[in-house]
């Protein structure tokens, strides 16, 4: 007899009553379309979706969003986003949450978010090329076969003979001419190369291309390959500025901190990313006829509107029962509505009585 017995896990639903899974999706489908009943699903779903405490899964979404489809259509959307997050961050930590729910200055800058993202311009991003395995050789013979480029200023002040490996100056060459070129495809090839030759390294030898603390608030006594791209990246950008071929102080630095932030929301993979949008900035914008990021809102009064109307839909949220089960609703719209299902065992009396029971009904069914 199995003495096993599948836990039946307590229904959970949002606080409109939908599973947390289709909360979720039906908020992120919402952003994605057009039309005024697409925004009006966007803040209903949204309201949903904080007035079941799934604040975290919220902020998490929309900056997946906008690194995956606005990138460097809208660079300054990422300031933004850096400063409305602080903002919500500080009064969630202020008020408890149904007052926080009800304050109606919280709920129109959860409004705006939404219509700033909404009405951002789109770009998907941009696509990695792959790296053969091949390419990563111990002894760095492919590099010196195909690397072609000299050393170029901005690497000379970079990189650090006392603890960066010549692999980092030779790559940071590459990135620097491809840079020059506009090769945005090229640069990426190098950076994946780079990442996944210290990965390798760290792996087999547990040492890394680097033992230079290059902090971007991430802490004392961090070493990152991504660290040496990014300061490779601030002395080209500075380069740029100074002859006047980019005009993005702003935009560029909101990058390089959502790069070296600590905020949980932008996943690892999202950072790599962010490299990403870093280099097209510095390969793409110096042959724009204007270097410089267009403005982020185009109709402030339709967007004003919008956001005025944002009470009414946090009202009608409001209107249900406040959800019991909190954590697990909160780690289901984590996961989209995954549940992992658990097994509990029976005590070991139970399980001896029922050990029991079987050979007394299997005994009498014998005589």
């Amino acid at each position: 007899m199995n003495v096993f017995e599948e836990e039946k896990e307590p229904e959970c639903l949002s606080r409109c009553g939908y599973k947390p899974g289709e909360s979720i999706r039906a908020f992120e489908h919402a952003v994605a379309e057009s039309g005024a009943i697409a925004t009006g699903k966007s803040f209903h779903f949204s309201a949903d979706i904080l007035c079941s405490g799934a604040y975290t899964s919220w902020a998490r979404f929309i900056w997946t969003y906008v690194i995956q489809n606005v990138g460097i259509a809208s660079p300054r959307i990422f300031i933004y986003l850096l400063k409305r997050f602080r903002d919500l961050d500080e009064l969630s930590d202020k008020y408890p949450d149904e007052s926080l729910w009800n304050n109606e200055g919280y709920q129109k800058q959860v409004a705006e978010v939404i219509m700033v993202v909404r009405e951002a311009p789109r770009r998907s991003k941009v696509p990695w090329p792959k790296v053969g395995t091949e390419t990563h050789r111990t002894d760095n013979g492919w590099l010196k076969a195909v690397a072609t480029a000299t050393e170029s200023a901005a690497v000379r002040r970079v990189w650090k003979a006392d603890g960066d490996l010549s692999t980092l100056r030779i790559v940071g060459s590459e990135i620097s001419k491809r840079i020059g070129e506009g090769a945005t495809e090229k640069c990426l090839f190098w950076i994946r190369w780079l990442l996944e030759e210290d990965a390798l390294l760290r792996k087999e030898t547990k040492g890394s291309l680097t033992t230079v603390s290059r902090t971007f608030g991430k802490g004392k006594g961090r070493h990152d390959v991504g660290d040496f791209i990014v300061a490779l990246y601030i002395e080209i950008y500075n380069e740029y500025a100074d002859k006047g071929m980019i005009r993005m102080n702003e935009e560029f630095q909101g990058l390089v901190s959502l790069w070296g932030g600590d905020d949980t929301r932008v996943t690892g993979s999202q950072k790599k990313q962010v490299l990403g949008l870093m280099t097209q900035i510095l390969c793409e914008v110096p042959r724009w006829k204007i270097p410089a990021a267009p403005p982020l809102i185009r109709d402030p009064i339709f967007v004003s509107r919008a956001v005025a109307q944002i009470p009414k839909f946090f009202h009608e949220v409001l209107s249900h029962a406040t959800i019991r089960n909190g954590k697990e609703v909160q780690k289901q719209f984590s996961t989209r509505g995954v549940v992992q299902k658990k097994k509990k065992v029976i005590a070991h009396e139970n399980q001896f009585d029922a050990v029991n029971k079987a050979l007394d009904d299997y005994m009498s069914s014998r005589m």
